[in-house]
């Protein structure tokens, strides 16, 4: 049970995506793999609702045409649905012409299946870096409130690392826009990445209670985020680069326990809830 000094509520999120669709495959090679979202994501439903947790789900255009139903359980659920792009392409890989057509196509799809507004969006491979910030932009013109693909990182395929790392308002040429990044922990010069994702997995959870409960006392709402297929140890095994390898299987069988641990420790909800007062702030010209 969180203590009582963990009394802030944070951010938890999921980017909804199948096991075969984060690992640098393009979308014209997915139609041979097996399709497991819908059982991992029921297991992490399970996970979030024992724990009494809502959580906002970024979701992959593409998984939302193949699993409709899927999405309307998140919805039904009570989770927030929000964009994950449409096919999974790093931003800075597209046009700006691109990048519209996989927003549009995204948050069309998405709100026919909810009946809700779509007003959140998080970059595969938080691929918002400084050669792609004009897509801030057309989020905006776009309908979106607020961003959560900028990791503030040194990575060899994503970050900024002067970024700022608490929630901050953008005041762009087409209005404002909430960035939101996953956490991070200061360490002197550095800013060590605690979001979730692969560092979840490689840490010991030791280590990152020890970092969240010090963001959390510094005032910090905390922004951590997962994937379905890290609750799936069963997920197919493919030949892939070293470094892929590693982020996509590392350490999978701690995933569940750590979550679980996670959410007993800590206080979470939707981004939607969690930056009420920052979302209302954004604004299109």
């Amino acid at each position: 049970m969180a203590d009582a000094a963990t009394h802030r509520v944070h951010a938890f999120s999921v980017d909804v995506e199948d096991w075969f669709q984060g690992i640098c495959l393009p979308p014209s090679e997915w139609g041979g793999f097996e399709r497991r979202v819908e059982a991992s994501m029921s297991t992490l439903l399970a996970i979030l609702n024992k724990a009494n947790t809502r959580a906002t789900c970024f979701i992959l255009g593409r998984v939302a045409e193949d699993h409709p139903n899927l999405v309307r359980d998140i919805h039904a659920a009570g989770h927030e649905v929000a964009s994950h792009g449409f096919s999974h392409q790093e931003v800075y890989k597209l046009t700006p012409h691109q990048f519209r057509d996989e927003i549009r196509r995204s948050i069309d799809v998405l709100e026919d299946l909810t009946g809700q507004s779509v007003i959140g969006y998080r970059a595969p491979y938080f691929s918002i870096t400084s050669e792609s910030l004009w897509a801030l932009d057309i989020l905006i013109e776009e309908g979106i409130k607020y961003d959560s693909s900028i990791h503030p990182i040194f990575h060899h395929r994503c970050g900024i690392p002067g970024a700022a790392r608490t929630p901050s308002m953008l005041d762009l040429d087409g209005g404002r826009l909430l960035e939101a990044p996953v956490s991070t922990w200061p360490a002197g010069v550095l800013n060590v990445p605690v979001g979730g994702g692969t560092y979840m997995r490689m840490y010991p959870y030791s280590l990152l209670r020890v970092a969240l409960k010090s963001l959390d006392r510094r005032g910090e709402v905390i922004g951590i985020y997962t994937h379905p297929w890290e609750v799936d140890e069963e997920m197919p095994r493919i030949s892939m680069p070293p470094a892929i390898r590693f982020s996509h299987y590392h350490n999978l069988a701690s995933t569940r326990r750590k979550l679980e641990h996670l959410l007993e420790d800590f206080r979470f909800t939707t981004y939607r809830e969690a930056y009420k007062d920052l979302i209302s702030q954004a604004t299109n010209r």
